[in-house]
């Protein structure tokens, strides 16, 4: 079963570095969003990566799409 964040593994494929200092500099210049566990390993989510590498487009990654606004609204200030 998949993790939702990528392996130490699959973070060393990606970016072609071991050591976890080297890694966050690859994806701080990349401009990919982490977050560092207490160890300062840098955790990367799966979806967040098949998105940036193309697999995923954004919009299929949400399935339910915030309701679009209303052009325009009723005024009801006149109704008894």
């Amino acid at each position: 079963m998949e993790t939702e964040i990528l392996s130490e593994e699959e973070l060393a494929d990606l970016t072609g570095y071991k050591l976890r200092g080297h890694q966050r500099q690859w994806l701080k210049k990349r401009n990919w969003v982490f977050v560092e566990s207490r160890g300062g390993r840098p955790l990367v989510g799966r979806m967040f990566a098949r998105m940036k590498l193309g697999a995923v487009s954004p919009t299929l990654a949400n399935p339910n799409p915030p309701p679009a606004t209303p052009t325009w609204t009723p005024d009801f200030s006149r109704v008894n």
